[in-house]
């Protein structure tokens, strides 16, 4: 595991209103690589990403996000597609180490957060595009050894302790070993030390990824490769049981009075099965009481989930079996979580 990762104070000439992002979990990282070039934030909360003169690739992206928000009220396809994106503010060009940039500029999913944990997940079997060359396909598949068969690949994860009060990461030579029986076993890493809150967020994830499933099995427009899912949550645990509190979650439950209600988290109760009611008030996706599962989706803030990268979309009029696989894998992985999290040790 590595600990803190403290963002570099090198500044690296950075023009004034333009920093370092923070909570950077994968990518390319300014100051590093080849180019020099990598995400960055600007002082109006924005993500700034560079579009680099790559094969073309860059200037794909770009055209996917304008495609989605730009012509979205024309297709209810893409109207749907863009409520799983960062919201899409065009293009910033910006004179940095020496040269002048063009930059993406996207909603940063963090930004609301203040303690934000964070886990970018690969999906699909294949990361490589059609006609990739064998150099390009050796690459991708050593990397993951194990990423065709389990359809999904975690590519970067930061999660805030709350005791320690920093951000840690694992490694990720470590990530890039896990395999399908592990595979869950690297996604528990990303949960809170709260068991009730984990079933929360969990819930939360199954839910929003299984719209994401939805509209993947209607759509035959474009087929993702190497596209990734984001997962953000507030790290601060408190501001979680504030809001189970507010929302008065556990009295709707099995025989539970106010004093359970308390803020205090040694009055929080530890046996999950109780998010789980009888036959009649189950959610059939989750598993949780439907009362649960309608908070969580309609009034909880503080969780967010995007789709990101879109460097390899190309157009298509076939179902996108590949990154169906990899959603199919990872919402299995999430619901056996979820079980174990509310059965009783």
């Amino acid at each position: 595991m590595e600990g803190n990762e403290q963002v570099s104070t090198e500044s690296d000439s950075l023009p004034d209103g333009v920093e370092l992002f923070a909570y950077q979990v994968a990518g390319h990282k300014h100051g590093k690589g080849r180019l020099g070039l990598g995400i960055l934030k600007h002082k109006n909360g924005q993500i700034l990403k560079p579009l680099f003169e790559d094969n073309g690739r860059a200037e794909k992206e770009l055209s996917f996000y304008e495609n989605v928000f730009q012509n979205s009220s024309a297709d209810p396809l893409l109207e749907e597609l863009k409520h799983f994106l960062p919201v899409f503010h065009g293009t910033k060009n910006i004179h940095i180490s020496g040269r002048d940039i063009k930059y993406l500029c996207i909603e940063d999913a963090s930004g609301t957060f203040q303690n934000p944990s964070l886990l970018d997940m690969k999906i699909g079997r294949i990361t490589y595009e059609a006609g990739a060359s064998e150099k390009k396909i050796k690459e991708q598949t050593e990397k993951f050894l194990h990423g065709e068969a389990c359809g999904i690949r975690i590519v970067g994860m930061k999660v805030y302790d709350e005791e320690k009060q920093i951000h840690v990461s694992q490694e990720r030579a470590f990530l890039r070993t896990l395999t399908p029986d592990t595979i869950a076993t690297g996604l528990n890493l990303f949960l809170t030390k709260d068991r009730f809150i984990n079933s929360l967020l969990l819930c939360g994830f199954i839910h929003k990824l299984s719209q994401i499933d939805k509209w993947f099995s209607r759509q035959r427009k474009l087929l993702f490769i190497g596209s990734s899912i984001l997962f953000v949550y507030e790290g601060t645990l408190a501001s979680w049981r504030t809001w189970i509190k507010n929302k008065d979650l556990i009295s709707h439950m099995q025989n539970w009075n106010d004093q359970n209600t308390s803020s205090k988290p040694e009055n929080f109760p530890n046996d999950c099965s109780i998010l789980k009611p009888g036959i009649n008030d189950t959610c059939f996706l989750c598993g949780l009481n439907k009362y649960v599962c309608t908070e969580v989706l309609t009034n909880c803030d503080l969780f967010r989930i995007v789709m990101i990268d879109f460097a390899h979309v190309s157009s298509s009029d076939r179902e996108d079996t590949n990154y169906l696989f990899g959603l199919h894998k990872l919402i299995s992985n999430f619901k056996g979580l979820l079980e174990i999290q509310t059965t009783d040790p």
